[in-house]
């Protein structure tokens, strides 16, 4: 079957499922979660995307969303694994299995320096993420995830270009209640998760929750050493005070944290200088070789206060603080040989603080939001590699340098109800932001490794550079509610991300000018459909992104030092992206729901300004089909028993990960991932007992493909795994 065909018998697929009784995208159970459902009638989850809680299926933009109960089915654990439940949704590691790049309808930033921002901005209980590196959190107890697609700004902390992704954590409540479950699964993979929550005194209720991953066996084998390599050594908690002093304001104090001691994982790599792994290469995706210490060593903490006030009936007040901490060490094996090549060691700090205020008026039929955001990002960094054997001149290479980022903003959001059926959208934002970048420069160390006593003779003196940027960006969308159950929209916004510096190796100081900010203008259609007396929920969109200016990482230079393509992230020009999502869900008996997701995506380099970066090619991480299902049949065994089967899948079709000439060696087939989970649990939930499967066929899939100085490096997805999962609630 060809790409052509494909696309259009899946789209035939999905249309032809339109006339099928089918439930809303995401369903809110947590509320109810102990009350038998009317067959046919399940309940929407509620989203604030818009800054309030709406229906999910009552607003004009695409967001696909996901509750508590939701995670737990897919086995979500970090949140890569929402990608493949969620249309044009793409998300994978650029480092082994760590620092993910965020891609929404082909927009992402795939570089893994820190100092650089997601083109989809990150955000956990309203603080946003200001570093990819930081994303690798786990996920638990939560309450809901949203996935917002398009240009945000005009109600977020930072402007983004692709779109946002928000995390949402369980509140604390006045009755004593928790949870407590272990799973159990290969690889001797045992995770412990729970959470309790109740009144601490009157007006303060408290909820404390944590998770803990250990694997004591890796999944891949290191043929040098003769180990394995992938063991998991991670924690995280969370800590939430609400203090409710009176029936208008609302504190809740969030305090968190968590620590990664597992194993860096392995890459597989064509080397060019060798043929050690030549025999090895197609066969044995998860063996490699290297050095014998992979590991990354991570802390990470932080802080909110969010404040709401109730000054009167029509008006509100929102504060939202936070501070973020996060220190990584992570070493690596880039040649994928025992050789002195390219063994990494990376030591990054970063450090974050943003104040965010909120003024919401709710009246008739006007809604204003309006506010302002500043935010302060300090980040460190320092990356060396021992090259001795690659270029005997060197025991090692490297580079420092330090960032300090200030962003403000002023935005101003309104939706306004012209009559019944129509109602008006608009926004907009001001941001001014302003960067620094100093004590830059790059490193050698010519007489001795520097765990030897190695002298450390720096290539150039320190550089500083800063930046400075101005953005006026919004948004104007109309909404039509006048056909039955149905809500048709369509909308104009314009997107916005701020330039950066450089954050890779780099010999010539020059390189480490700024590069400009990208801007898109994004149209976009879309409808929301209840059908079957609301047993029927069909969404669907279509847009086009004019992309200008856009940052993408890649061989860009070329290293004399090393005599090879050298990586970095620049401006290379403009290109536009085109496609379209339908979400269908399908309540097709009081046992049995289904639900799928289609996405088409098509990109073209329309213009370039780089080398190598032809017009006409596709942009990376960005698949032209993907698609999703989710079944799930549960019905009752006793009159006391619930049995319960939930299998998933997706599609990802083929997808090239290197920008630079789209070499055949970074361009991955498209593949099928399926999962399993069955089990049984009490008929009042205080109870579940379930065994699962991922990736059943055992696929062989890579996840992210780069180009260094010694060949092409391949990261590999997890190969099949299986394990049994406990609950209990109380």
């Amino acid at each position: 079957m060809t790409l052509h065909t494909m696309k259009y018998s899946l789209l035939s697929c999905a249309i032809l499922a339109s006339f099928l009784p089918a439930t809303t995208h995401a369903f809110e159970e947590e509320a109810s979660a102990k009350k038998k459902k009317k067959k046919n009638e399940p309940e929407v989850i509620m989203v604030t995307a818009q800054k309030r809680a709406q229906n999910i299926n009552e607003i004009g933009i695409a967001v696909t969303a996901f509750n508590g109960d939701d995670i737990k089915n897919i086995g979500a654990g970090q949140p890569l694994d929402l990608a493949a439940q969620t249309s044009n949704l793409n998300i994978n590691n650029t480092f082994q299995n760590s620092v993910p790049n965020v891609s929404i309808r082909g927009l992402g930033l795939n570089d893994y320096a820190v100092n650089n921002n997601p083109a989809a901005g990150l955000y956990i209980d309203e603080v946003y993420l200001s570093s990819p590196a930081m994303l690798s959190f786990q996920l638990f107890d939560v309450e809901r995830v949203e996935v917002l697609k398009g240009p945000q700004g005009t109600l977020y902390g930072r402007n983004t270009t692709a779109g946002t992704v928000t995390f949402v954590s369980k509140k604390p409540n006045d009755i004593t209640e928790g949870y407590f479950s272990l799973d159990y699964g290969t690889y001797g993979r045992t995770a412990i998760e729970g959470a309790i929550t109740g009144e601490i005194t009157e007006g303060l209720n408290g909820r404390f929750s944590a998770k803990t991953v250990r694997q004591s066996e890796g999944h891949q084998t290191n043929r040098e050493t003769g180990e394995d390599v992938g063991e998991v050594d991670m924690t995280s908690w969370r800590a939430l005070l609400n203090w409710m002093p009176n029936d208008d304001i609302d504190v809740l104090v969030n305090i968190h944290g968590g620590t990664d001691k597992s194993d860096t994982w392995l890459v597989k790599v064509d080397n060019q200088t060798t043929a050690d792994d030549d025999k090895y290469a197609n066969i044995k995706p998860y063996e490699s070789a290297g050095r014998d210490d992979h590991f990354v060593d991570i802390k990470s903490a932080g802080a909110s206060i969010i404040v709401n006030w109730e000054i009167n009936n029509d008006l509100s007040l929102t504060s939202v603080t936070g501070y973020e901490k996060y220190e990584r060490q992570h070493v690596e094996d880039r040649d994928g040989t025992a050789l002195v090549q390219l063994d990494g060691e990376y030591l990054n700090t970063i450090e974050q603080q943003s104040q965010e205020i909120r003024f919401t008026y709710d009246k008739d039929d006007l809604v204003l939001i309006g506010g302002a955001f500043y935010g302060i990002d300090e980040i460190k960094t320092r990356d060396r590699f021992d090259v001795k054997q690659l270029i005997p001149t060197y025991y090692s290479l490297g580079n420092e340098y330090k960032q300090k980022a200030k962003t403000g903003g002023l935005f101003l959001h309104s939706e306004n109800q012209l009559d019944d059926d129509f109602k008006l959208t608009a926004g907009v934002r001001y941001t001014d932001e302003t960067k620094d970048f100093f004590d830059a420069f790059a490193f050698a160390y010519i007489d001795a490794h520097p765990t030897n006593g190695g002298t450390q003779f720096d290539v150039y003196d320190p550089v500083s550079n800063d930046y400075s940027v101005n953005d006026l960006s919004g948004k104007i969308g109309i909404d039509y509610s006048g056909l039955d159950d149905t809500l048709l929209y369509a909308s104009i916004s314009k997107g916005f991300k701020s330039g950066n510096f450089q954050g890779q190796l780099s010999f010539d100081p020059t390189a480490l000018d700024s590069f400009k900010e990208e801007e898109v203008i994004a149209y976009e259609m879309g409808f929301k459909s209840s059908l079957n007396e609301r047993s029927v929920q069909l969404n669907g969109s279509v847009f086009f992104y004019d992309y200008q200016d856009m940052q993408m990482y890649g061989p860009l230079y070329y290293s004399e030092v090393l005599q090879s393509p050298l990586f970095g992230i620049d401006n290379v020009g403009d290109a536009t992206l085109q496609g379209l999502e339908l979400d269908l869900a399908w309540a097709a008996t009081e046992e049995l729901t289904i639900k799928a997701g289609l996405g088409l995506l098509d990109t073209e380099v329309t213009k370039s300004v780089v080398v190598g970066v032809k017009n006409g090619s596709e942009l990376p991480n960005s698949p032209s089909v993907n698609f999703n299902s989710n079944i799930r049949y549960n019905w009752e065994l006793t009159e006391n028993l619930l049995g319960d089967i939930i299998f998933t899948s997706s599609y990802k079709g083929d997808v090239k990960y290197d920008i630079v000439n789209q070499p055949q060696e970074a361009i991955e087939s498209g593949y099928w991932l399926h999962n399993i989970r069955v089990g049984i649990s009490s008929i009042d939930e205080d109870w579940s007992v379930y065994l699962y499967a991922k990736n059943i066929a055992d696929k062989r899939y890579r996840t992210q493909v780069l180009n260094s100085s010694v060949g092409y490096s391949a990261n590999y997805g997890m190969p099949r795994t299986v394990g049994i999962s406990l609950s209990y609630n109380f």
